[in-house]
């Protein structure tokens, strides 16, 4: 998927949503309440489209034991047709870990529990007071607010050109600062410089931004990501939803 990326060791499978309703549920305790893992999927889809947030693609991985789900979902806003952005998930009906959802324009979920997202949207344990409608409800509002400012740090970056010597500084930073092996450094200039697709061909930062993201699938699952959000950070792009969106460029430029 363009947004999410899901890895399935030797002590996983992929599976389908519908697979979910045949894994079984281990009976709840005094203090430990198990949540079915297609009760957990379908709930969060229901609370996704009340906020007309739909999922396009989605990706899941299960323990052979049935135990732990892993997931990937991404995401469209709205009536819009393209993938925005994406939610990670991973749980556990055995109480090895608590039920996870982490956010971002990228994420990263491994069944070796490697987890990274821009937002960790909800981080709750399978106690007996678990309320799961409320508290995904929860994670979709402060979805929302990172998506709010996901979309408007875009426009920003689709709006703002970039003059040639801004670009270049731009792509020099990222690798003088070590965020993508030098070696992309050619296939990153190509990209900008010379896109293929219609939509990248004006010379404005989110081009830019789409050259570096699009090279950076070259790279590692381990390293990916972290690229991705390291170079997110140099175009002005965080996690902080009080931040005005920015553009980081070259010392002496102007707007």
């Amino acid at each position: 998927m363009e947004h999410g990326t899901l890895i399935s060791h030797v002590d996983t499978d992929i599976i389908t949503r519908a697979a979910l309703l045949n894994v079984p549920t281990p009976q709840p305790t005094g203090t430990f309440k198990p949540i079915p893992h297609f009760q957990l999927v379908d709930m969060l889809d229901r609370v996704l489209n009340q906020s007309s947030i739909h999922i396009r693609n989605e990706q899941f991985a299960l323990r052979r034991d049935g135990a732990v789900l892993f997931g990937v979902l991404e995401l469209a806003y709205g009536e819009t047709a393209d993938g925005v952005a994406a939610l990670g998930l991973r749980t556990a009906n055995n109480k090895s870990m608590s039920l996870q959802i982490c956010a971002g324009l990228s994420v990263f979920v491994s069944d070796n529990l490697v987890f990274r997202g821009d937002l960790i949207a909800l981080k709750r344990k399978h106690t007996s007071g678990l309320n799961l409608k409320e508290e995904l409800t929860l994670s979709v509002i402060r979805f929302q607010e990172h998506f709010g400012q996901l979309t408007r740090e875009i426009i920003d970056l689709k709006q703002r050109a970039l003059v040639d010597t801004e670009a270049k500084a731009l792509i020099h930073d990222v690798f003088a600062y070590g965020l993508m092996p030098v070696r992309f450094l050619p296939d990153v200039s190509n990209g900008y410089f010379e896109p293929h697709l219609p939509e990248f061909q004006p010379r404005t930062a989110w081009s830019l931004h789409n050259a570096f993201t699009g090279v950076a699938k070259a790279m590692p699952m381990t390293t990916r990501l972290p690229a991705i959000q390291g170079i997110g950070k140099l175009f002005g792009m965080s996690n902080d939803s009080a931040a005005e969106p920015k553009l980081l460029l070259p010392t002496g430029t102007q707007d």
